[in-house]
């Protein structure tokens, strides 16, 4: 008897340990379920997997960006602290290592400013336009860049292309009066009287009145009294 009982515990260990009760059993899932996730377990962890990846991944590219915006941060401070050719090279690096951050924005409209200081009028316009283009028309920057592109044209005497900057920059808020100046000194240093008299007055014509800006609208008047005792 003795023998036969013990076989049987035997047996009975043996069973006990063959057939395991699993997590998913344990969890008290619906049969349903238990089923779907057994007959797809292996697309269920690539899924998992691909979803940690992507955790794990955005958590380092952010903690990626984060560290090099306060790198390129920190280089330009740097940069304008220094000054001549090593300010420049400074600045050059910022942009070169740190593209498409706002520092390197910053950078390349400091080496446009430099530019100009520096007579190099088709150089600061390169580098305005050039910042220009990775700025949308409702950011801050956009009038001013287009404003000192459009100087940068002037001053250079590209005046086809300084008129046409002038003329964009009159609708942008806030710097109608620098583009209607613009565009009527630019018609006058070209000779241009007719063209330069019907911009004054058509800038004359937006004002709501003279006591609005007495000085602005008194000039404005004197050019258009010049430009038209001249005809």
């Amino acid at each position: 008897m003795s023998q036969q009982s013990a076989f049987n515990q035997n047996e009975v260990a043996e069973s006990a340990y063959a057939q395991p009760s699993g997590v998913l059993d344990q969890l008290n899932l619906p049969p349903g379920v238990v089923r779907f996730i057994r007959k797809n377990q292996r697309i269920i962890q690539v899924v998992a997997v691909v979803v940690v990846l992507t955790v794990v991944v955005g958590a380092l590219y952010d903690s990626y960006k984060k560290n090099r915006l306060e790198k390129s941060t920190n280089s330009l401070a740097i940069s304008l602290e220094a000054s001549g050719a090593e300010k420049i090279t400074a600045l050059e690096d910022v942009v070169a290592k740190y593209s498409g951050t706002p520092a390197a924005l910053w950078a390349k409209v400091e080496l446009g400013h430099i530019a100009m200081k520096d007579s190099l009028f088709d150089e600061a316009e390169k580098y305005y336009s050039s910042v220009l283009e990775e700025i949308s028309d409702s950011n801050p920057m956009y009038g001013l860049l287009t404003f000192a592109i459009a100087q940068s044209q002037e001053a250079g005497k590209n005046y086809g292309k300084a008129l046409l900057s002038y003329s964009l920059l009159k609708e942008v808020a806030g710097y109608k009066d620098e583009g209607f100046m613009g565009m009527g000194r630019v018609l006058e240093a070209e000779n241009k009287r007719d063209e330069a008299l019907a911009v004054y007055e058509e800038y004359l014509g937006t004002f709501l009145g003279e006591e609005e800006n007495p000085p602005l609208t008194r000039m404005i008047h004197e050019k258009i009294n010049r430009l038209s005792t001249n005809e």
